[in-house]
């Protein structure tokens, strides 16, 4: 997926392919920088020098050091967009068994966390930060595929949870929070020093036995 995107408040769009391409230098720069350390502490400076760029790129790309963490902001939303659509197109949904729906949706939301923790790390920063306002805030990958939620929703027959909608609801919540605790804040999370030891596809079979046990819909164990 490409990290070029349009207009973004500060970001100025490249018009030509070499300056795409150096764009693109600095995207890949900042999130190699990200992976090793806050945003807060990252300057300017190491990010051009990281790139292989100029000062000047990198101010005839960005207003500031603001406005590419908007720009990766939207790289991330936009590669996001890009799986779900993957997904949606794998296989029939519709005749999948629930227990597979509610699989993909974890697996997903734990694979975007793992591609763009650094990047998402500094968004969080940035949302609780006064000095930031100007940049949006939130997590763009925080929600599952509106398209499988809806499908686990038609599906309330199997579903022995008084309340269905709720629960599915609260369920997926539960389960965000658990992805977001464990990839992006794992030093805050007793339960993830508890889990480090776990690999990521166990940690997604037991997820999606929690939801499920939580709408009361009987589980095989594994993948469908």
């Amino acid at each position: 997926m490409s990290a070029l995107g349009g207009q973004t408040g500060r970001m100025k769009t490249p018009k030509q392919r070499r300056s795409q391409a150096t764009l693109e230098r600095f995207v890949d720069a900042a999130r190699r920088l990200l992976a090793e350390k806050p945003f807060d502490e990252i300057a300017v400076n190491e990010i051009v020098l990281e790139a292989e760029a100029s000062v000047g790129a990198f101010y005839a790309r960005f207003g500031d050091k603001e406005a590419l963490l908007e720009h990766l902001r939207e790289v991330v939303t936009s590669d996001a967009s890009d799986e779900i659509r993957r997904v949606l197109a794998s296989r029939d949904w519709e005749t999948a068994p629930l227990e597979t729906v509610a699989r993909e949706i974890v697996r997903v939301l734990v694979g975007q966390h793992r591609a763009h923790t650094g990047t998402l790390r500094a968004l969080a920063s940035r949302k609780l930060s006064a000095r930031a306002k100007a940049v949006p805030g939130g997590n763009p990958v925080a929600q599952p595929p509106p398209a499988l939620v809806d499908l686990i929703k038609r599906r309330r027959a199997e579903i022995s949870h008084p309340n269905p909608d709720i629960a599915v609801h609260l369920g997926l919540g539960m389960v965000a929070s658990a992805v977001r605790d464990r990839i992006l804040f794992p030093e805050l999370s007793a339960a993830s020093a508890t889990l480090s030891p776990v690999t990521d596809a166990v940690f997604v079979d037991e997820l999606t036995r929690a939801f499920l046990g939580f709408l009361g819909v009987k589980t095989t164990g594994g993948p469908g």
